[in-house]
């Protein structure tokens, strides 16, 4: 915790330490939707921002490198409808708890908010991984499909990082910390930026060189949210493993959010993957 915490009664009628960001959500909502709202706002941008570059670049490596960025892209948004969701349903579930004032409960969700979406990473991950040449074929890649195997493997070796990223993010929201999370993001998006141009012509790695940077940039995200969560351990709340034990209460309050969330991105993955098959 840090000199900016104050003090707030739990449930039991226990004072307990609370962050900046929690006590603007217990506040005014205007105000707390405003100081949640603003950074997001930013860090979106930003992103956005980075992924015109990002396409910009590879468009300097021919039509058929951007045509296999295109065919990717649709996977890639199913790992982040996906981590996206989970994220929704556990930062959902975790507020609800700092809005009770009952901190064990908050620090119990998000402990299985972070078991769930490392699992689900990883069921993600292997298959798509081994299985990426059949699955651009079937997608309709074509001739592109070697550059986009290429490009999508690495990109699904750091799913996991990718779903963690996401999941911390929306964690450090849940509990008012929006300022972080936008950091984090900003932090990332501005690391991809430099290093596509490096990896991809300076490297002369091609393709796999965006992909790279992708993947180190957001790494480089994760590592910092990480940090923040686990180690220097000042954000609202805690994680303590040792005698953690799966509830599936907790599991269905985070999926009854997370699965409309995940669907509702999923729908637009699915439109992608079809009109590529479509056109091609």
């Amino acid at each position: 915790m840090t000199e900016n915490d104050y003090k707030n009664e739990n449930v039991f009628g226990h004072t307990e330490e609370v962050t900046e960001g929690v006590k603007a959500l217990q506040g005014d909502p205007k105000k707390a939707i405003i100081k949640l709202a603003i950074p997001m706002i930013v860090a979106m941008f930003v992103q956005t921002i980075y992924s015109l570059v990002d396409t910009y670049w590879v468009s300097g490596l021919g039509a058929d490198a951007l045509a296999a960025m295109g065919f990717v892209f649709p996977f890639y948004f199913i790992s982040m409808a996906l981590s996206n969701g989970i994220g929704i349903g556990g930062g959902a579930a975790i507020s609800r708890r700092i809005g009770a004032k009952d901190k064990t409960g908050a620090d119990n969700v998000a402990m299985h908010t972070v078991i769930m979406i490392l699992l689900l990473a990883v069921v993600f991950t292997i298959p798509f991984y081994i299985f990426a040449p059949k699955l651009f074929t079937l997608a309709g890649a074509g001739k592109t499909t070697e550059l986009a195997v290429e490009y999508a493997r690495v990109i699904f070796l750091g799913s996991i990082i990718v779903f963690f990223s996401n999941v911390s993010n929306s964690i450090l929201r849940s509990e008012g910390d929006s300022k972080r999370a936008m950091k984090a993001m900003v932090v990332g998006a501005v690391l991809n930026i430099v290093l596509d141009p490096i990896f991809i012509y300076t490297f002369k790695m091609g393709i796999a060189g965006a992909a790279w940077a992708t993947v180190i940039s957001i790494t480089v995200s994760a590592l910092l949210m990480a940090n923040w969560l686990f180690f220097k351990k000042d954000t609202y709340v805690s994680f303590d493993f040792k005698d953690f034990i799966l509830d599936k209460k907790i599991i269905r309050d985070i999926l009854k959010v997370s699965v409309p969330a995940s669907v509702e991105q999923l729908s637009m993955s699915l439109s992608m993957l079809f009109m590529n098959f479509i056109i091609d």
